[in-house]
C-alpha cells in the first residue's frame, strides 16, 4: 500500500471486510483492484470471478499480490494467473511500479516469453534471412516460426536463440497495469424487487456477492448496496463512501426504513421512494439533493 502512495495513487483499503478485493488504487493513468494472499491459491473461483468481473466494470486491471502457492514460491519478475487475474509476488508488483515490467509468463508448469513479432519479422527481412533458414538455424520448425511472427509466445530458450541470431531484443515485458482493450461492461440480470425498479428506470447494473456493495452502476457509474439497521447502514456507508472516493462516483444505500436521509456522505434511499421515481435522471436528481443536505 505504502508503495503505491509513493507513486501518487489515491488508496482505499478494504480489509477485514471478506471481500474479492482488498484495495482499490487510482493513480495518474490507471486504476487497480487489488486482493492479497500469502497463499495465492487460497482464492476460490467465485471470489476471483468476481475480482475480475469488478476490475473490468470499473476500467481497472485486477491483481492477486502473494507469496506462494500451494507447492512454491512465486520467482520474482514472473505472472502468473489464477481464473483470469494477473498474479505476482510483492517485489514484481513494486518492480512494476517502478516501470520494471516483468518478462516471464507462468503456465502450467512453463515459464514463457512474449516476443516484438513486428520487430521479429523486419529484422529477419532486413537479414534477407527466410523464415526457413531462421527456423533451422534457432531449431523449431518453419511452423512455429510463423506462429512467433504472428504473436505467439515462446520459451526463455528459444527466445535467447533468435535474439542471438538476429542481434536484437526481442522480449516484451508483460504489461500487468493496463486492461486489456475491451474487457469493459458487464451487464447482469436484476433479482429482486429493488433492484427491478432500478433497472426499469434505465440503470444497467453489473451484481456482485463479494463485496462491499451489492451493484454498480454500468450505465451510470453508482455503487449500490442494501442495509437494514443503525448498525449496519453506518458501516455500509463507510465503505461504499470510500470505493466512491477513489472513483469519483456517487453510492448509494437502499433500505426500506431509516429516519436519516444519508449516513456518512452517502445518501439512503427508502424502497418505496424508488416506486416515484420514472427515469435515471430523478434518481440522480434525489441522489444529489441528498448529498446537498448533508
Amino acid at each position: 500500500m505504502e508503495s503505491l502512495k509513493a507513486h501518487s495513487f489515491h488508496v482505499a483499503t478494504f480489509f477485514g471486510s471478506n471481500t474479492c478485493f482488498d484495495i482499490i488504487a487510482r493513480g495518474p493513468r490507471e486504476t487497480l483492484v487489488v486482493k492479497i494472499y500469502e497463499n495465492v491459491d487460497s482464492i476460490r473461483k467465485e471470489q476471483g470471478e468476481e475480482l475480475k468481473k469488478l476490475g473490468s466494470v470499473l476500467g481497472a486491471k485486477s491483481i492477486i499480490i502473494g507469496e506462494r502457492t500451494k507447492v512454491f514460491t512465486l520467482e520474482d519478475g514472473t505472472v502468473y494467473t489464477r481464473y483470469g487475474v494477473d498474479t505476482l509476488n510483492p517485489n514484481t508488483f513494486d518492480a512494476i511500479l517502478e516501470d520494471n515490467a516483468p518478462q516471464k509468463k507462468y503456465f502450467k508448469g512453463k515459464n514463457t516469453v512474449g516476443l516484438d513479432f513486428e520487430m521479429l519479422k523486419s529484422k529477419r527481412e532486413e537479414l534477407n534471412m527466410s523464415m526457413q533458414e531462421l527456423a533451422e538455424k534457432i531449431g523449431v520448425a518453419t511452423d512455429t516460426l510463423q506462429r512467433f511472427e504472428k504473436g505467439a509466445s515462446t520459451s526463455i530458450e528459444t527466445a535467447k536463440k533468435i535474439e542471438s541470431v538476429l542481434d536484437e531484443k526481442l522480449v516484451k515485458g508483460v504489461d500487468v497495469l493496463h486492461p486489456k482493450i475491451g474487457e469493459m461492461s458487464v451487464d447482469d440480470e436484476p433479482t429482486g424487487e429493488v433492484f427491478e425498479k432500478m433497472h426499469d428506470l434505465g440503470l444497467r447494473m453489473a451484481f456482485f456477492r463479494h463485496s462491499p456493495f451489492k451493484a454498480f452502476g454500468t450505465s451510470e457509474p453508482i455503487f449500490i448496496s442494501t442495509a437494514k439497521g443503525a448498525i449496519d447502514i453506518p458501516r455500509k456507508a463507510l465503505e461504499l463512501r470510500k470505493a466512491s472516493a477513489i472513483m469519483d462516483s456517487d453510492s448509494i444505500i437502499v433500505t426500506k426504513e431509516y429516519k436519516y436521509k444519508s449516513a456518512g456522505g452517502v445518501p439512503i434511499i427508502e424502497e418505496d421512494e424508488l416506486g416515484t421515481l420514472s427515469k435515471i435522471r430523478d434518481l440522480r436528481k434525489l441522489i444529489k439533493e441528498r448529498e446537498e443536505d448533508e
